[in-house]
């Protein structure tokens, strides 16, 4: 966790950076969303045996872009924090995970809880408008 809190250190200062060189490209959430993609594209031509250093570099871009896309999120106020994010997606996936058994119906299993994690995730956007 160390390492991963350093890299959002690294990427807000990045973003303070950003604004202070009002830099229009990099302040744009959706550049880093295009980068994401972009990034997603170098990791599938990087997977291939023998090849970890190129691999881990390119799975590291995505998550540098990802962190950075979350800080620039969280200062319009649109999500709340990293670790927000993290709890949610531990909450979500703990959800969808814990009640499988390995067998075919784990993909009903799946489709069910995932509708109710719709509608859970409807309510909680109504509570907060």
């Amino acid at each position: 966790m160390q390492n991963l809190q350093k890299i959002i250190e690294l990427a807000s200062k990045k973003c303070d950076l950003d604004i202070t060189r009002e830099d229009k490209k990099l302040l744009n959430p959706n550049w880093l969303l295009d980068s994401i993609i972009t990034e997603a594209e170098e990791v599938r031509e990087e997977m291939y045996p023998n090849n970890n250093a190129h691999l881990e570099d390119e799975l590291g871009d995505i998550l540098w872009s990802w962190i950075t896309l979350v800080e620039k999120l969280k200062r319009e106020g649109l999500v709340g924090s990293h670790e927000d994010i993290f709890k949610r997606t531990i909450k979500k996936y703990e959800e969808r995970i814990e009640p499988l058994n390995g067998t075919m119906d784990d993909y009903d299993t799946w489709k069910k809880v995932k509708v109710k994690q719709k509608e859970d995730l409807e309510r909680e956007k109504f509570k907060m408008l």
